[in-house]
This record gives structure tokens, C-alpha cells and sequence, in this order.
């Protein structure tokens, strides 16, 4: 059964890689897309401010099972990946990274590896609940927009201390781990530790 799978990454600098792990479901069929915005939420956040870029991303992210975040040289420091993947912890979804930059963009070829945002991104405890919280140059600091979630909402958070993401999501590289024909099964891995 296909599964809803939502895409974060940044989008000025990936897209044209990002277009090579959409497409491959052409011939594959393993999924459907729920999440994929054709334009910059920076953009969007100028024109219609912070508040209705989280709506876009919120309706993008209800009745999506997986978020897939598609991980090139920057996409670390990108707010609304920040946003997206901890928005998807607190919704329960499966979450799992793909390192994109060796996909080789028409114009500028293959790119340099960049940060794993999973590796800013954790969770503190407040009153009996977890809350999110960003690693910035001078330490943890609370995630703007961010609810406290119990561990009930998000299970592969249940029996952690403070955990950084990547200690609990897969990432893999789309071209040395054969994508193509293994995205599937990582949709597959990430929807099942979330208990979906």
C-alpha cells in the first residue's frame, strides 16, 4: 500500500535534485506525494508572513504517514525544515533523511555534503512533557512555534533523555545506498517506528 510521504528540503538550492527522488515513483508507484511545495515558503513568508507558511506547512503534513527530509549542503540551516521535521515528531509521523548531494544538478554537477539537521534539533523535558528545542552557536535554546508533546504522541521518543534527532532517524545517501530502489523500504522502516 502506497504511503503519504511529505519532502522538506531547501528548496533554492535542491530542487532540481529533489526532482530525481520525486519522478523515481513514476515507475515505482511506492508512494504518493503529499507534501511538496513549487515555490520558496521564504518567499511566502515575506509576502504573507511566519503565520501562513505554518498553515501550509501544517495542512501539508495532516494525512501524511512519513516526512522525507531531503538533506543537501544547507538544508540544515533552513528554518522550515527546523519546523517541518519537528511538526511531524509532534503529529507521530515516521521520520527518515536522505543525503542528496551527490545527485548531480544540470547546471552545477554534484554538490558538497552538508549538516544533518536531526543533529540541531532535540527534545528537553517541561512540567512532565518534552519540548522542542534547536541547538544555535551559543547552546539549546526552545523552538519558535513549537508545542510541549507528551512522549504518547511520538513513541520512538519514549525512554530518551534530551535526545538529538539523530540518534533516532535513519539517513541514508541516495546514490550509495541505491535509492532508486530501496526508498521504498526506508518509507516503509521510518512509518513502522512510529508505530504506523
Amino acid at each position: 500500500m502506497p504511503r503519504s510521504v511529505f519532502f522538506s528540503f531547501h528548496y533554492q538550492r535542491d530542487v532540481m535534485r529533489v526532482q530525481v527522488i520525486k519522478n523515481h515513483h513514476i515507475t515505482k508507484g511506492s508512494y504518493t506525494t503529499a507534501g511538496f511545495f513549487d515555490g520558496s515558503l521564504e518567499e511566502k513568508a515575506k509576502k504573507e508572513g511566519d503565520q501562513a507558511v505554518r498553515r501550509l506547512i501544517d495542512n501539508g503534513l495532516v494525512g501524511s504517514s512519513v516526512l522525507c527530509v531531503l538533506i543537501g549542503q544547507e538544508t540544515y540551516t533552513r528554518r522550515w525544515v527546523d519546523y517541518e521535521i519537528l511538526k511531524a515528531v509532534e503529529l507521530g509521523m515516521g521520520v527518515f533523511g536522505i543525503r542528496i548531494h551527490q545527485i548531480k544538478d544540470p547546471k552545477t554537477g554534484a554538490d558538497s555534503a552538508g549538516g544533518s539537521p536531526f543533529s540541531f534539533l532535540g527534545y528537553g523535558t517541561k512540567d512532565g512533557k518534552l519540548r522542542p528545542m534547536i541547538q544555535y552557536k551559543d547552546g539549546w535554546q526552545d523552538a519558535p512555534y513549537q508545542s510541549l508533546i507528551t512522549t504518547a504522541a511520538a513513541p520512538y521518543l519514549q525512554g530518551t533523555d534530551k535526545p538529538v534527532l539523530s540518534s533516532l532517524f535513519s539517513i541514508y545517501d541516495w546514490v550509495d545506498n541505491d535509492g532508486y530502489n530501496n526508498f521504498g523500504k526506508w518509507v516503509e522502516a521510518a512509518a513502522r517506528q512510529a508505530g504506523r
